[in-house]
């Protein structure tokens, strides 16, 4: 049965990537990978469904519904209040040619550090980044790869950041958003030096592979620049919501959901005139969040229906005792589940699932421990089936032939480094 059980768990997380890559309903594919790991591993389906599997969906949908809605909420009011448009045309057009390319990372950085969607910034950065790029004459196949380089750092590595891979690990960890400091710095660093080499590398080739006709594949939805230049709050008042946030959470210490409900609410307050109907922001705000908590809680139900199967004190004990240093046995585990799932949240839950304790029983520093695995949790995730790699080709247009392997760069392999980087510096700051 030991046997069948491992099977099953192989044949389900084979599901899962293809379900992700096909983009079947998630609820839908989680409920058939633990079926199927059900009847391989003798245990009654239905007892399965309303038991672990409900079990672990119950456990991170209680737990996060909150900061999936009012984070949802947060990203809501800047949209539709024109700031989030404000804040990346400002910045934007405020560089010269000589540091354009540079702010247009930094915009993204800027957005998603505050807690902004990388879902909603698309929207924005997008325009913008057409524009720039025909006039830098840079090939539209390399927006993908170089728009996604202000996604990494705020989302994984730089503490502090408001973003749901800097937040889920403190409550495994009873860490704080400011976890390892000095390391996440230190990598966000080393990412952008060498995104910066890869950026200068590509570009000796770039006017050879400029295609002006590229650029009208693109589907985004055209801005009304003269419309939102009219309505939109000034640019100090659109970044005092984020900075607001950002102090009373890191800061003042305030629970992440009553600071984003103060930084929504005051938002709201100062950006009345621009917003149209507040209630129908709200609503839709929180709707918004509804979705994502589902598809990562139901991920979540899997980890749990796994953790009843026979095969899984085999598969962990497997994994605990490989034959190398336990940090790297961290890396490994967050890796491989990273890329089944396509998802570095609904993989980083699953991880700390079933394996948090085990890794802090190994001694390892907390801070040590959040930093590494929200960081490692970014780079297997990004293969073709991720979420987010899937709007920016779709949005954008280019195709996955011409632009992924720079995406791959940026988001794989780039974030692969770090993480290496993060484990010899843990030697010297833990």
């Amino acid at each position: 049965m030991t046997v069948l059980s491992g099977i099953g768990i192989l044949i389900g997380f084979a599901v899962l990537m293809f379900g992700a890559w096909k983009k079947v309903n998630l609820l839908v594919v989680t409920l058939v990978v633990s079926a199927i790991i059900a009847v391989f591993s003798g245990m009654n389906v239905a007892e399965v469904w309303t038991g672990p599997y409900i079990d672990g969906f119950m456990g991170f949908a209680g737990k996060y519904l909150l900061l999936f809605c009012f984070g949802a909420l947060f990203g809501k009011v800047l949209e539709d209040s024109g700031a989030g448009w404000r804040i990346a045309n400002t910045i934007a057009s405020k560089a010269g040619d000589k540091w354009s390319l540079a702010t247009f990372v930094a915009v993204t950085l800027i957005l998603l550090y505050g807690g902004v969607s990388i879902f909603v910034i698309v929207f924005f950065i997008l325009p913008i980044g057409k524009s720039l790029f025909k006039k830098l004459r840079i090939p539209w196949s390399y927006f993908p790869g170089i728009a996604m380089l202000g996604t990494i750092p705020p989302v994984g590595m730089l503490p502090g950041s408001l973003q749901l891979l800097n937040i889920i690990p403190t409550s495994y960890f009873g860490t704080t958003l400011m976890a390892a400091p000095a390391i996440g710095l230190s990598v966000t660093v080393l990412y952008f030096i060498i995104g910066y080499l890869y950026i200068k590398w590509i570009m000796k080739n770039s006017e050879k592979h400029f295609d002006l006709e590229e650029f009208s594949l693109t589907q985004s939805i055209e801005l009304d620049e003269a419309a939102l230049n009219e309505s939109a709050p000034s640019f100090w008042l659109s970044i005092l919501p984020i900075g607001l946030a950002l102090v009373i959470i890191n800061v003042l210490k305030v629970d992440i959901v009553f600071g984003l409900i103060i930084a929504s609410a005051v938002g709201i307050a100062i950006f009345k005139k621009s917003m149209g109907n507040v209630l129908d922001t709200v609503n839709a705000g929180v709707a918004n969040g509804i979705l994502p908590v589902i598809y990562v809680s139901v991920v979540v139900g899997v980890a749990r229906t796994v953790a009843v199967a026979p095969f899984f004190e085999v598969m962990k004990n497997f994994l605990l005792n490989l034959s190398i240093p336990g940090l790297f046995k961290v890396v490994a585990t967050t890796s491989i589940l990273s890329a089944m799932t396509g998802s570095s949240s609904g993989s980083m839950t699953m991880i700390l699932e079933l394996f948090g304790n085990d890794f802090l029983s190994w001694g390892y520093n907390p801070e040590l421990l959040h930093r590494l695995i929200s960081t490692a949790s970014l780079g297997f995730d990004s293969l073709p089936w991720n979420s987010v790699v899937v709007v920016f080709f779709t949005l954008s247009g280019v195709s996955y032939a011409k632009g992924y392997k720079h995406v791959f760069a940026t988001t794989v392999l780039m974030p692969l480094v770090c993480t290496l980087a993060i484990i010899l510096m843990g030697s010297v700051f833990y």
